[in-house]
């Protein structure tokens, strides 16, 4: 099967191979909404190392670290909207915007239908991280109770 035609990609399987507590995917996603703007690439390091993707290192012999060398690099040069979008799986659904007072709102639904919002992020991107993490913890949740 194509992965193009498919729409899957190495981001359609974070939840099955993140050795992250839901939990952990939660203060993650708490102190990625509370992350100052200025501080929101040491935020990505973060989130590609608990997600096991090779983080800004890539280690060859990790089978997805290639896979999000991109997202490591938009993370570096700035470009954190694109970091973020970059790290959705390519069939998700998304929304967010900023309210009147500042902060940013985001929701992901995830292709498995699991999905998350985040109501009070620092910046877009922040919000966008914070609630794909909520949706992959219960994505994590979901799919072991079906186990």
């Amino acid at each position: 099967m194509n992965r193009e035609s498919t729409g899957h990609d190495w981001r359609d399987s974070f939840a099955a191979r993140c050795e992250a507590s839901p939990s952990e995917l939660h203060d993650l996603a708490a102190a990625c909404e509370n992350t100052a703007p200025r501080d929101q690439r040491r935020a990505f390091e973060r989130v590609l190392a608990l997600l096991n993707t090779g983080g800004f290192a890539p280690v060859r012999d990790e089978p997805h670290a290639e896979a999000s060398l991109p997202v490591a690099l938009l993370a570096d040069s700035g470009a954190f909207e694109s970091a973020a979008l970059a790290l959705l799986p390519t069939r998700a659904s998304f929304t967010g915007g900023r309210l009147a007072d500042g902060t940013f709102v985001a929701q992901v639904i995830l292709p498995s239908g699991a999905g998350a919002h985040s109501r009070a992020g620092r910046s877009l991107a922040m919000a966008w991280l914070a609630a794909l993490l909520r949706a992959l913890a219960r994505e994590i949740v979901e799919q072991r109770s079906v186990r």
